[in-house]
């Protein structure tokens, strides 16, 4: 009974709404435009094996303060609630993953499709659709001039630090901050911001010179970096909601007995 009562609130909750598909959808929007507009170090990747070498804006730092900033500006006035991720949590962890699965399709479309001869765009077909679909076709697939393996990871990075975030403003809304997680976040988000402060490195990690793109890493950037590793966010704050709430209950429990005791003599 219980596993069914469990089961009932938990799957409506994992039906996608339209206000978690608005929620991705300005997020990719917001980093595809702040990606190519905002100024960034260019580095060059790896030389390929035809002699071209795809070139990266390492501008993820000055994106995700930015996005920080805007974000911050709209939830004191009123445009958004700080709380849509930590609220829409589940979700948003199956819009992202329907969202994978229809991005590597038209990946794997698009790849066994593609004629071009470049190191980057050429496609490596083993004839096997799961083989092909799960480890990719193309080295650097490209969606209006965007590098969409680069584009994924940070995407990925920057989710981990705004889930946490809004994670965060729950527990103090709750009144449940507690020092567990105020060092968590800390710890997190100064791994995260040492990972933008350094982002040109990623463009030579085995990922980005070697892994073709398809659903095992899309899943891995999109999903499992931002979803799995906020985990522990999820656990401090229902382990300090608990402890608030038996403790707020202990507190009732003199008042209790005198009610019980005087009743009983009554």
């Amino acid at each position: 009974m219980l596993l069914d009562m469990d089961l009932g609130v938990l799957l409506p909750s994992l039906i996608p709404s339209l206000q978690s598909v608005y929620v991705l959808v300005f997020y990719f929007v917001y980093l595809a435009v702040a990606g190519e507009i905002l100024p960034g170090k260019v580095i060059r990747g790896v030389l390929l094996s035809d002699g071209s070498q795809p070139r990266y804006r390492c501008n993820g730092l000055l994106a995700l303060t930015l996005l920080v900033a805007i974000l911050g500006i709209c939830a004191k006035i009123g445009i958004v609630s700080p709380l849509v991720v930590a609220d829409r949590g589940l979700e948003l962890l199956s819009a992202t993953f329907i969202f994978c699965v229809l991005v590597t399709l038209a990946l794997y479309v698009t790849g066994r499709n593609s004629s071009d001869k470049s190191s980057s765009l050429k496609p490596h077909v083993s004839g096997n659709l799961v083989h092909d679909w799960w480890f990719g076709i193309q080295l650097n697939p490209q969606f209006m001039s965007i590098d969409l393996k680069f584009f994924f990871v940070r995407a990925g990075m920057m989710g981990w630090l705004l889930i946490n975030l809004s994670i965060l403003a729950k527990s103090v809304q709750n009144g449940s901050l507690s020092q567990s997680m105020i060092l968590y976040q800390i710890f997190c988000a100064l791994y995260i911001l040492d990972y933008f402060v350094h982002e040109e490195y990623m463009t030579s990690t085995w990922d980005i010179i070697a892994e073709r793109l398809g659903f095992m890493l899309v899943f891995g950037d999109l999903l499992w970096i931002p979803f799995t590793f906020s985990i522990q966010a999820w656990l401090v704050a229902f382990a300090q909601q608990s402890r608030t709430n038996n403790s707020c209950y202990c507190s009732q429990l003199p008042c209790l007995r005198n009610r019980v005791h005087g009743f009983s003599r009554g």
